[in-house]
Parts: structure tokens; C-alpha cells; sequence
């Protein structure tokens, strides 16, 4: 085989290859990003603000200072063996907690690509984009 026709047949291997993966991530099987937002929903003096700090084991998202109402967003891209896994400390009042708010394993398919959380006053609660909301942290 000369090398033109070598060079043609990576070039076709890679085509296929790169497709099937762009297919994958599109069934949310591969290389799959989901939207993570926190939201401050505690109530009382609006200079209290929530101390978030959020991070996965190669990258530390940095600290987040959120006024009531205001939303802290970042997006968790799911690895190839599904162990994607973001945790946040939260700090509020004299309070402090630590949630996991991204978990592949558990996240992939309850919220599909929106995974939202709300902070509380009595804790954290979990929404996948609709209206039901359900506490998965206390306090």
C-alpha cells in the first residue's frame, strides 16, 4: 500500500471514530457537560451573604459570595468511567455544611443536562428543572 492510500485510510478511521464519539456524547454516553446551579433562597438580612466553595479533585472552582437570589453556576463534564464528582462547602450564619452537588453516577440521568439546587434556611434541596423540590442536605 503506498502512502496515500495509507494516509487516506487513518483519515477515514479517524472520520469514523471522532463521528461515533460525537454521536456518544450526543446519547450522553461520552465527554456528556451538565449545568450545575446553586441558588441562595435564604431568607433574613440580605448583607448575610452564603459562602460557597465548590470543587472536583483537578479543579477548585474558588469561593463564591452569593447575595439572596443570587446563582452560582458551573459546569461538571462527566469522565469516561462515570466517577465526575463535584463537592461544596457552604458556609451561612454560623452554619457550615458540605454537599456533593455533582455526582455522575447519580446525576446523569435525574437531571439530565440542569442540575439545580436551592440553599435553605433547614438545608439543601435538589430540582432537576421542574417544580418539585426535594431536600437532600440539612444543615
Amino acid at each position: 500500500m503506498n502512502s496515500g492510500h495509507h494516509f487516506l485510510l487513518v483519515l477515514a478511521a479517524f472520520y469514523l471514530i471522532s463521528s461515533q464519539l460525537s454521536a456518544a456524547a450526543e446519547e450522553n454516553f461520552l465527554w456528556v457537560w451538565h449545568h450545575v446551579y446553586i441558588t441562595n433562597d435564604l431568607p433574613g438580612d440580605p448583607s448575610k451573604t452564603l459562602m460557597v466553595h465548590c470543587q472536583d479533585k483537578n479543579k477548585d472552582l474558588g469561593i463564591k459570595y452569593l447575595s439572596q437570589k443570587q446563582v452560582f453556576r458551573f459546569k461538571a463534564q462527566i469522565d469516561l468511567f462515570r466517577k465526575t464528582l463535584f463537592f461544596c462547602n457552604m458556609q451561612w450564619n454560623g452554619k457550615q455544611a458540605h454537599i456533593v452537588s455533582f455526582y455522575a453516577k447519580r446525576d446523569e440521568n435525574r437531571c439530565r443536562k440542569h442540575c439545580m439546587w436551592s440553599v435553605r434556611e433547614d438545608g439543601f434541596y435538589f430540582s432537576k428543572g421542574n417544580s418539585r423540590w426535594d431536600r437532600e442536605y440539612r444543615w
